[in-house]
């Protein structure tokens, strides 16, 4: 059962479910980019600095997703509470948010555990415009391998 054209209250968030059902692989995409990255760079520093970057992106990428997850879920519950709603629709569109969001918090817990070697780093250590210092990595840390997928 397809979901409605764009004129109806759930086929104007359509766009949002497929942004959602888009973000793991986006998400993945970004992992493959910055293991292939990582695999060639061997100074601590500059890891750090493209796992941050790389961490920066995933970030942006699950905030989008969010905001697709908040408006479609909006949409969603709208139309099952209009008494001569699409419920059909809407049902159907409330289990792939469902599916869809459990792939996009399962591409988060995998990625969060993915670089160990990496110590943990706050705001006032990153960087040497405001005075701090690049953190680093133990070099036992440093020279860990990539982990395999």
């Amino acid at each position: 059962m397809p979901i409605r054209p764009a004129h109806t209250r759930l086929g104007r968030r359509v766009p949002d479910l497929q942004l959602l059902q888009r973000a793991p692989g986006s998400i993945a995409d970004l992992i493959e980019i910055l293991d292939r990255r990582l695999a060639e760079e061997q100074r601590p520093e500059e890891r750090l600095r493209m796992l941050r970057e790389a961490t920066n992106q995933i970030t942006r990428t699950a905030n989008d997703a969010i905001q697709a997850y908040r408006r479609a879920r909006a949409a969603v519950s709208a139309e099952l509470e209009m008494p001569d709603g699409d419920w059909p629709h809407a049902r159907k569109m409330s289990a792939q948010l469902d599916l869809a969001r459990a792939d996009v918090l399962e591409a988060l817990e995998q990625t969060s555990h993915r670089y160990s070697w990496a110590e943990p780093w706050t705001k006032g250590e990153v960087g040497t415009a405001n005075g701090g210092s690049v953190p680093t990595a133990s070099p036992a840390r440093a020279q860990a391998a990539v982990p395999d997928r």
